[in-house]
């Protein structure tokens, strides 16, 4: 039965080698929590601006209420025309 070394380098060179690919490692897992808060963050800031505006939008509505047409209202007026009642305009 043979051994083989844990590193494939001899001494203090395949050290520093392992030691710089774990840091790597490390470094890359550090980065991919750092992108995945950094989109939590960005998606629950928007979330929240959405849910400020829809509540200004809604008190806005409450606060001013429902509009008023300023203009007269529209009088129909049922008069007998060629084919029956009508309230189109047809004499």
């Amino acid at each position: 039965m043979t051994h083989q070394q844990a590193f494939s380098g001899t001494g203090l060179v395949g050290f520093l080698r392992a030691g710089l690919a774990a840091v790597i490692a490390v470094a890359f897992i550090g980065l991919v929590f750092f992108l995945a808060a950094f989109l939590t963050m960005a998606a629950l800031v928007a979330a929240g601006v959405a849910a400020l505006g829809a509540s200004a939008w809604w008190l806005y509505r409450k606060v001013r209420g429902r509009t008023v047409k300023k203009s007269k209202p529209d009088v129909l007026v049922a008069r007998r025309g060629p084919h029956g009642w009508t309230v189109d305009g047809e004499k």
